[in-house]
């Protein structure tokens, strides 16, 4: 059978087009329904008998999606729904033909670029993108991207695909769902989000004019921060670090990387406990003493905390019974974690937020401007709250607002696992991927989701890829360099600690996909038991500042298992340098082929050896398994242009 090409299709997909339906605890109100009318705006409005959906048309391009209540009644808002059935393509998109960018809400979950009609190890077609997706065609290239924009609403929105049969191999059409389950109050109007529509010749530039769009409408106040640089005690040393680990790292940073790192950061295991950010056994001189010896050491002092989490064995728990949030049923929602469980706090009651900026407050006092805010993600799984007129996204963000007010506009803030739609505008940098370990199984997922979000550094902040760690028998003689846990086989779709160890090889593929995103580097090892080796291979990262890498290839056939990564260079002088990284993700031994986006260059050498190198595209080169390949070259462009 005949498959057609579909081009140019979203010069008809746009809001005025779509299916709008808006579904309410108590009644759906369906687009058959609907009173369609142009606004004088240039938007246009769907009424409905108590309920209108109206589209408002920006400067930019975007369109603003807004509910009103026109009704007597308060309205229990679910989601509005935008939707293009399979139908309304002409000729119709075949999901074999077409790849999809899948953008997780937060990194808790994998992000790459998945098939659109089957499932594969990490993803299933069924799983609505985030916030985000890009659509190509594996045939020509043509792309089109959905996506929110800033300001975000009190909603988060998903972009589900919609398949004409169950089987998903076939026919599919698209949509776009606000979710904003909250009361509405008669009459309120409610601003839900912000969306785009674009389409390209190419899916990575659509991203990247995304990315600057969402830059450009970010409120004048964010102030971008330069990307960080620094040292965490989690990887290696968990919740067993001590105070004395903590001091030993900074006096050895300062004597053999100096300036190159900036903060010292103190992960989980300093506190009494879950909820009492206070220090613990193993910190008897207290958070103000270390946060001195930290700066004493000409370095800046970091901490950890899960802002709304409070273990249920706490005097606070047993005092406050009512602080906390709830299930369907209205009980206190539980969270069974490896520290024991967990309840959260309810950012919609006035005093938790008194309580909340008295905490940051206090740690800002004893002397940290930098703070990692983990696991606010876990309040989504709640559903019961002490007002009802407010999303998870909007308690998300109103409590980042409220911690960068008790930290001040200067310390640097760290969103670990917040969605991405709840904390923009108001954090310095956001997590792209899971936890890192060293461990292959978590390195390939990572690299996947750091480079499926590459065009975030410099759009909302700077990217956190997680840990830029080295430790492995060809850099380090440690014996407990891993703490003790079950060995297991890998397998499909379950990478935590599965496999075995990475090797030498497997740790500079880690350390490069981690340089090329162009976001922050933190380090993660034992620094003072790494040999020689592995120091030099963490100084040539340390000293090789790039500008965010774009992957040239990420929609291609071999995108997902062979990325190949140019970044620019921040160095000064007229010879700017631009870094080419190959990487082969795979189990099996693959050969490089540019893609045509790279552009020819001269002057070429080999990255983690600065040797004179030929060019990629000059031999045949097969990259083996797990493994990478880099060069520093000029682009061909702009040295004539310097020569003349």
């Amino acid at each position: 059978m005949e498959r057609h090409v579909h081009r140019n299709f979203s010069k008809s997909l746009t809001v005025e087009s779509a299916l709008v339906s808006v579904q309410c605890h108590e009644s759906v109100y369906r687009h058959q329904d609907a009173q369609f009318e142009f606004s004088d705006q240039g938007g246009c409005i769907w009424k409905w008998e108590s309920v209108l959906v109206l589209s408002e048309k920006e400067r930019d391009g975007a369109v603003g999606i807004i509910l009103k209540n026109s009704g007597g009644t308060a309205i229990s808002l679910q989601r509005v729904c935008l939707e293009w059935p399979a139908s309304f393509f002409v000729p119709s998109l075949d999901a074999r033909d077409y790849t999809q960018l899948y953008h997780s809400r937060d990194f808790t979950s994998l992000s790459g670029v998945r098939p659109v009609h089957r499932p594969n190890d990490w993803s299933d077609p069924s799983d609505p993108s985030a916030m985000a997706t890009v659509l190509s065609n594996r045939l020509d290239g043509t792309a089109i991207l959905l996506g929110a924009l800033p300001p975000y609403g009190d909603c988060f929105v998903d972009i589900p695909l919609v398949h004409e049969q169950p089987h998903c191999d076939g026919r599919f059409g698209i949509a776009v769902h606000l979710q904003s389950p909250r009361q509405v109050a008669p009459g309120e109007r409610i601003e839900l989000a912000h969306v785009t529509l674009m389409e390209g010749n190419d899916g990575n530039e659509l991203l990247k004019a995304y990315g600057a769009m969402m830059r450009n409408r970010l409120h004048p106040s964010f102030q971008f921060k330069e990307k960080v640089s620094g040292w965490n005690s989690w990887d290696y040393y968990a919740g067993a670090v001590t105070e004395q680990d903590v001091k030993e790292h900074a006096a050895y940073s300062r004597k053999r990387y100096g300036d190159l790192l900036r903060y010292i950061v103190i992960d989980e295991g300093y506190e009494c406990q879950w909820g009492v950010w206070e220090a613990g056994w193993k910190f008897q001189s207290g958070l103000s003493s270390i946060c001195r010896e930290i700066r004493a050491s000409g370095y800046e002092p970091g901490i950890w905390t899960a802002p709304l989490m409070v273990n249920v064995y706490t005097p606070l728990f047993r005092e406050r019974p009512e602080w906390f949030v709830g299930d369907a049923s209205g009980n206190v929602y539980l969270v069974n974690m490896g520290y024991g469980s967990m309840a959260q706090l309810d950012i919609t009651r006035p005093d938790v937020v008194r309580h909340i900026e008295t905490e940051f407050s206090r740690l800002r006092q004893a002397g940290f401007t930098y703070f990692k805010c983990d696991f606010t993600q876990l309040l989504l799984g709640a559903s019961s709250f002490s007002k009802n007129d407010i999303t998870h996204s909007g308690m998300i963000r109103k409590l980042f607002t409220v911690i960068r007010q008790a930290i001040g506009e200067d310390a640097y803030l760290l969103a670990c696992g917040a969605p991405y739609e709840a904390v923009v505008g108001i954090a310095d940098a956001h997590r792209t991927t899971g936890d890192i370990h060293h461990y292959w199984s978590q390195i390939r997922q990572n690299v996947r989701s750091m480079f499926a979000r590459w065009w975030m550094q410099g759009a909302i902040g700077n990217t956190d890829p997680d840990f830029a760690i080295v430790r492995c028998d060809d850099t380090s003689d440690d014996p407990h360099r891993s703490r003790r846990l079950p060995l297991k086989p890998w397998k499909a779709g379950a990478n935590w600690n599965n496999g075995r160890e990475m090797d030498l090889e497997e740790a500079k593929t880690l350390l490069l996909a981690c340089l090329v995103t162009g976001g922050d580097l933190v380090l993660g090892d034992a620094l003072p038991l790494l040999n020689e080796e592995g120091h030099m291979l963490l100084e040539k990262l340390l000293n090789t500042p790039v500008d965010a890498g774009m992957p040239l290839n990420m929609f291609d056939r071999d995108g997902d298992d062979l990325p190949i990564v140019l970044a620019k260079l921040k160095e000064g002088g007229e010879a700017e340098k631009y870094l080419l990284a190959a990487f082969n993700l795979s189990d099996d031994p693959r050969e490089l082929r540019l893609p045509a986006a790279c552009p020819e260059g001269d002057c070429w050498s080999d990255f983690w050896t600065d040797q004179p190198a030929q060019p990629p595209a000059a031999s045949d080169l097969i990259l083996p398994p797990h493994s990478t390949r880099a060069w520093l070259f000029i682009p061909r462009s702009l040295k004539k242009s310097i020569s003349s």
